[in-house]
């Protein structure tokens, strides 16, 4: 009786993704449509400011004069920053204005083995809204 060789068997695997762990596309930036109060007296005391608009998040911070303040997220047309009795401790106007930080990247991952793109999201500023502080 005459023995057969086993042949080795050849196994073939195919791996595809064909997942979108996002589109590739950078979040909006903030805007403000409103401040309140609007204005305040120098030499007054300290005071919350209420910033509305859209396309607010956890990490936005509000810009006084170009110096960040201490920020509160009430939702994504909210926020709530503290201003200071130093901050209007002079008479004038300050621009006010929102910033979202940038994010980490978004990663887009498609074909057969796997092409992978980035797309690096800068951080976004609002417009920025004029705040007087009269005499």
């Amino acid at each position: 009786m005459a023995t057969r060789a086993r042949l080795p068997v050849l196994v073939v695997l195919t791996i595809t993704l064909a997942a979108a762990v996002s589109c590739g596309t950078c979040p909006s930036a903030p805007s403000i449509t409103s401040l309140s109060p609007s204005s305040a007296t120098a030499g007054g005391n300290q005071f919350l400011l209420t910033i509305n608009g859209k396309e607010f998040r956890r990490d936005s911070v509000v810009s006084w004069n170009n110096s960040f303040r201490v920020t509160t997220f009430t939702s994504s047309r909210r926020l709530v920053a503290t201003v200071t009795a130093t901050d209007i401790a002079q008479p004038g106007t300050v621009l006010v204005f929102v910033f979202n930080a940038p994010e980490g990247g978004t990663t887009f991952v498609s074909g057969g083995i796997g092409l992978i793109s980035t797309t690096a999201c800068s951080g976004k500023s609002s417009n920025a809204v004029s705040f007087t502080i009269n005499p």
